[in-house]
């Protein structure tokens, strides 16, 4: 029986060392070097107080998923700026390249040809302004029907902040 008593005591004051907060702790200076313990080490240990906190505090309340829906709108009309920014390019480049083939077509005519000649290619040059104006007009619709599409989504993502 005294062996369980003392086994008792001893796991009693054990679970009492590791479950107490401790808010003192004793610096100690030894040849080896300093030591922090909960327990005075000799008649010289320095005794330094630990003020604690309440560490239960909660987090302000807020909706993760208003923001996280902010964040996505955001990246969103950021992502449709650039395709708009990028259909503007497209359709300016596709504007320099007509501009560039009539150029073209308007040179062959001013060599200095035949009469019969300047017929026939004023004729072929007519034939492939028109092409050019037709493919043109196609691809610019194409593009341009992208870029309305685009500022709507833009309108309606500005709009929904």
């Amino acid at each position: 029986m005294c062996k369980h008593s003392r086994y008792f005591l001893y796991v009693f004051c054990f679970s009492i060392s590791l479950c107490s907060n401790a808010t003192t702790y004793y610096k100690c200076v030894t040849a080896k070097g300093t030591i922090f313990s909960q327990f005075p080490c000799d008649d010289q240990a320095t005794t330094y107080k630990v003020n604690t906190t309440n560490v239960l505090q909660t987090a302000p309340k807020t909706d993760y998923n208003k923001q996280l829906n902010d964040i996505e709108r955001e990246r969103i009309l950021s992502m449709l700026q650039a395709q708009l920014r990028s259909n503007n390019h497209k359709l300016a480049i596709l504007d320099r390249e007509k501009q560039r083939d009539e150029y073209k077509q308007q040179q062959r005519l001013s060599h200095i040809l035949s009469d019969d000649d300047k017929k026939r290619i004023a004729k072929d040059i007519t034939k492939q302004i028109k092409l050019i104006n037709k493919t043109h007009k196609k691809e610019a619709f194409v593009i341009s029907k992208k870029i309305k599409k685009l500022e709507k989504e833009i309108t309606l993502y500005q709009q929904t902040k």
